[in-house]
Order: structure tokens, then sequence, then C-alpha cells
């Protein structure tokens, strides 16, 4: 019987994109039916915990929502911080060493237990800011809270009580840019052979996600299902991206979205549309 569905959310249960509802209607019901049989609900992203709190207020649910965020850097349950994996704040500035010998990247991306997210155009001047942040709130109801700037990153890591949970480049402002795509898998793999000791390379279509040695979406939702006593078999798992690969490789019942590249939809068992689409899946182990 199944027990928990783990869901990504970008390009998966936020697929398609709804800029105004965040939630295709039926992926909304969908997590509604899966509250009232009981079943635990995890979000799996690489996006901050405020997130949850949009979703439960969509679907209006009546408890927390539990959820890995920045792609296995932080696991809450019921609310509350249970675990967290940290990216060492003074080897930052030697990432940005690289970055910025690389002019592909367009942008970099700090997220953490700060507010919203921190934002340098790396190669590109000020001027280029007020369109960035323009682009950013057309996103809608995926929205969050943004700040740009080098000094406002370094400022962060001069605050002792600031963490680091993912640092993020994007090789292009589109997500489906294919050119975009490449020279993160290319920028990803050259990583791994210089820092893989230091730090775990995910490709997210134009980005790179940049997580701690060892963090990733499938230890921290093992991690999460021992305290519920939810064994592997019982659980869900579905994703669309690299960050994704662990949970499909780990869970015996795992989905890709029909829409993911072909190289993620080969570590998953089976392939769905929609994610609502579980909900017939789920009623035959039962």
């Amino acid at each position: 019987m199944i027990r928990a569905v783990a869901t990504d959310l970008d390009g998966t249960l936020f697929y398609p994109k709804r800029r105004i509802r965040l939630l295709k209607s039926k992926n909304r019901k969908f997590l509604k039916n899966l509250l009232n049989s009981d079943k635990e609900i995890v979000l799996v992203t690489g996006r901050n915990r405020s997130i949850a709190e949009k979703i439960e207020k969509r679907i209006k649910a009546k408890r927390k929502l539990s959820m890995i965020g920045c792609s296995g850097s932080i696991v809450i349950q019921d609310g509350n911080l249970i675990k967290e994996s940290v990216v060492d704040k003074k080897e930052i500035p030697h990432l940005f060493e690289e970055f910025d010998k690389d002019k592909n990247i367009v942008s970099v991306v700090l997220m953490g237990n700060f507010k919203g997210i921190l934002i340098d155009l790396i190669h590109f001047p000020k001027i280029f800011t007020p369109f960035a942040l323009l682009g950013l709130k057309m996103q809608g109801a995926y929205y969050e809270f943004s700040r740009f700037g080098r000094k406002r990153i370094n400022k962060m890591l001069e605050d002792p009580n600031s963490k680091v949970y993912k640092v993020m480049p994007l090789f292009g402002f589109s997500e489906n840019n294919k050119k975009g795509m490449q020279k993160a898998k290319d920028f990803a793999e050259r990583m791994r052979t210089i820092l893989g000791d230091y730090y775990e390379f995910f490709e997210s279509g134009t980005a790179v996600e940049i997580v701690a040695k060892g963090t990733n979406k499938a230890k921290s939702l093992r991690e999460l299902f021992e305290k519920c006593n939810i064994k592997d078999d019982e659980v869900v798992v579905v994703g669309d991206s690299g960050n994704d690969i662990p949970m499909l490789d780990e869970f015996p019942h795992s989905f890709a979205m029909e829409s993911a590249p072909d190289y993620v939809k080969s570590h998953a068992q089976n392939k769905i549309r929609y994610v609502y689409e579980l909900e017939d899946y789920i009623k035959t182990t039962e």
C-alpha cells in the first residue's frame, strides 16, 4: 500500500504552469484527496521553504505539508526545520572565482535561511537589474522575493547567523533554452572533476544546482520517512530533472514526467504526463 507521495515541483507538480492559480486544477484536487486519505505528501524541490506555504494556502490544507527543500539541503516536518545541510560560506568566494571565468553564466542565485533569494547578474551591468526583476515578477504565483547584487551577497556571507543551502549558476533566462542546457551540462561535468570532492552538482534545465557534498533529495527523503516509519516500497516519487535522479533510482515506485529529458526518464520505472495521474496507480496498490 502506498502511504506517501513525494513530488518535485517545477516541471512536475507545477506542470503545466499556472501563473495565477499556481497549480493545475486536477493536481490541486489530487493533493486534496491525498490529504483526506491521510497519506503523507512531501514536496521535494530545489526551492526554499516559502513555496510550501503557497501550496498549503492554494489547497486549503488543514495540516502542514512535509518538504525537502533546496535539493535536499533542508527537511521540514510539521512546519519545523528538522535537518539542514549547509554550503561552507568561506568557500563560496572560490566558487564565484569559477563563475567569473565563465562568460556563459547569466546569473547566480543563492538560497539560504535568509528571506527570499539573492541574485548576482554576474556579467551584466546594474542597469539590467530592473528588467531582470520584472522578468521574475512576471512568473506570477511562482515569484520569490528577490534581491540583487554582489555587495548584498558579500554582506550576507559576513553575517555570522546566515546559512547558505544552495548556490545556482544559470546559463540562460529561458528554461527550455537548449544551448543553455548544454552549457549547464558542460559546466557541471567540469566542476565535478575540479570540486566534486566538496560539492554535489545537479543539472536542472539551464541551471546547475550546487549543494554540500553528500546532499541529495533521496537521502533527505529516506531520513524523513524513517522518522514516519514509512518504507521505501510505500512511497511514490515523481520528478523531471537532474536533481530528481537520486530519488528515482532509490525508490521502486518511481515516475518521471513525459516532458522530462531522456536522461532523466531512463532512471524511472514509469512515466506520466501529469501528477494527478498517480491517483489511478495508487489505487492499484491498495
